[in-house]
């Protein structure tokens, strides 16, 4: 089973019930969802030179929010590249890319970072990619957006000239068959900046982005899902508590709980130099009543949507997924 840290795992599930309406009171089927994007924290080349002394992490279905205290421990300044992948948007398999984005634009989850309070302007770079070859001048010649999913582009990939869509199939930009042609490349977007680290000293960076969530149905089918019951450290406690919502509500038009899911990738953070001095993870589980259960170790209950799991000197060792469950609201 995955946990966050080397430390002896406790799962961790929280039990409640209610109010948030993802979708309309009548499903389409029971297996409709779309997938989460996992981004994570923000990336440096392995160093000794900067310890990461403090990492405050806050989830909630609508932001991410990350507060860093770094420390040159070296005698002089260095500076290094700092970058921040957005998750890739990835066309490849057509019918894995149902995903419901923030934002239409090419920052499409509202990326920010400060630095000791200032708020900086990143330099970005895009790269479109189809069969591992760099196609990005190709897609932007022809004035189409980068973002394989875009709105708008499906119909514009219809219109263009039978020469140009035989071009980009060649290329591998475009699945074409005797109906419609759809985008099949990747791209994958990064936020960068050159940070300078004073010798000596601790600096305080913050960003902030709206994670891409991923939606579905929750029945009683879930919980006998080997792969979920270890993703979410499903426990005894949030199966009772979903299986009293989910009876609640079946007969019903809507016999299924709605749910979120949220992954956060974790890992990064060993690249700075020895462990995380001071971790501090918050929940937010958005309502009350909600059922939440996710991986972690001595979790508290800070507020009544809140959750915290503090640590000492920690190392992440899996990637962090977040289940929410609530009922339908009153029609």
């Amino acid at each position: 089973m995955a946990h966050l840290s080397s430390m002896p795992a406790r799962n961790f599930t929280l039990i409640c019930a209610a109010a948030l309406a993802l979708f309309g009171a009548r499903p389409a089927a029971a297996n409709d969802s779309t997938a989460e994007l996992g981004a994570g924290g923000l990336q440096l080349v392995r160093t000794d030179a900067i310890a990461l002394l403090a990492e405050d992490l806050f989830i909630s279905a609508d932001e991410i929010r990350v507060t860093y205290r770094f420390r040159n421990q070296t005698e002089a300044p260095v500076t290094y590249l700092v970058a921040f992948p957005l998750p890739a948007i990835d066309a490849v398999v057509p019918e894995a890319m149902n995903v419901a984005m923030p934002s239409a634009d090419a920052n499409f989850v509202g990326f920010t970072v400060s630095v000791d309070g200032e708020t900086i302007a990143p330099s970005v770079e895009e790269r479109v990619t189809a069969m591992g070859v760099d196609r990005t001048e190709e897609v932007r010649r022809l004035g189409l957006p980068l973002n394989p999913i875009a709105e708008g582009l499906y119909q514009r990939l219809q219109t263009l000239p039978a020469d140009i869509t035989a071009e980009l199939n060649r290329l591998g930009l475009v699945y074409v068959d005797p109906y419609n042609v759809e985008a099949a490349w990747r791209l994958e977007t990064t936020f960068y900046w050159e940070q300078t680290f004073p010798p000596g000293q601790t600096i305080v960076v913050e960003h902030r982005y709206k994670p891409v969530v991923g939606y579905g149905f929750f029945g009683d089918y879930v919980l006998s899902d080997a792969g979920y019951k270890e993703k979410y450290c499903i426990d005894s406690g949030f199966d009772r508590a979903a299986r009293r919502k989910l009876s609640g509500v079946g007969g019903t038009d809507f016999p299924y709980l709605n749910e979120k899911r949220l992954s956060y990738i974790l890992t990064t953070a060993n690249n700075w130099s020895g462990p995380i001095g001071d971790f501090r993870l918050t929940v937010d589980k958005g309502s009350p009543d909600a059922l939440v259960s996710f991986c972690g170790t001595d979790v508290t209950k800070v507020s009544p949507t809140r959750f915290e799991m503090r640590a000492t000197d920690f190392v992440p060792e899996a990637e962090l997924d977040i289940l929410i469950a609530t009922p339908q609201p009153p029609q």
